[in-house]
């Protein structure tokens, strides 16, 4: 059965070893850096948990109406099961009960995969910013809740 929790400390390694696995390879951040995602007070970040394991996780950046989706992760083995979605719509939740209006997030041109399941989950794409990422633009994707 999969859990939703809020992150806590003894998730940190787990997440940063999804994150590792399954984000793309230009992503440098290091894991200092991501353990300091998690105490940002404008950052609230949740795990999904699967029998009890870490299985992945959802972080979100809080601007003024809406909820800026900072990173979207489940483990290699655990994906098309429905865990990035359950992710995303506990995220919708969380949103409207919290008063914001949409979600947003930005993502790689070229990462074709993300972009339909996005658009399966209600994402539109609303804007393209170029050169975003090194040598692509990023797509931004916007779901009006």
């Amino acid at each position: 059965m999969l859990e939703i929790v809020r992150n806590e400390e003894k998730y940190y390694s787990k997440l940063y070893e999804i994150h590792r696995s399954e984000l793309l390879e230009q992503d440098q951040m290091t894991k200092e850096n991501f353990f300091d995602e998690f105490n940002q007070n404008t950052r609230v970040y949740f795990v999904a948990k699967e029998d009890g394991k870490v299985v992945g996780y959802i972080g979100l950046f809080n601007c003024d109406t809406d909820l800026n989706i900072i990173g979207i992760a489940v483990k290699k083995e655990k994906q098309n099961r429905g865990i990035g979605k359950k992710l995303l719509n506990f995220c919708k939740g969380y949103a409207l009960n919290s008063g914001k209006k949409s979600l947003s997030l930005e993502v790689n041109e070229h990462n074709l995969n993300a972009i339909n399941f996005y658009k399966k989950n209600g994402f539109i794409v609303t804007n393209i910013r170029k050169k975003y990422y090194k040598d692509s633009d990023a797509f931004v994707m916007f779901c009006y809740l």
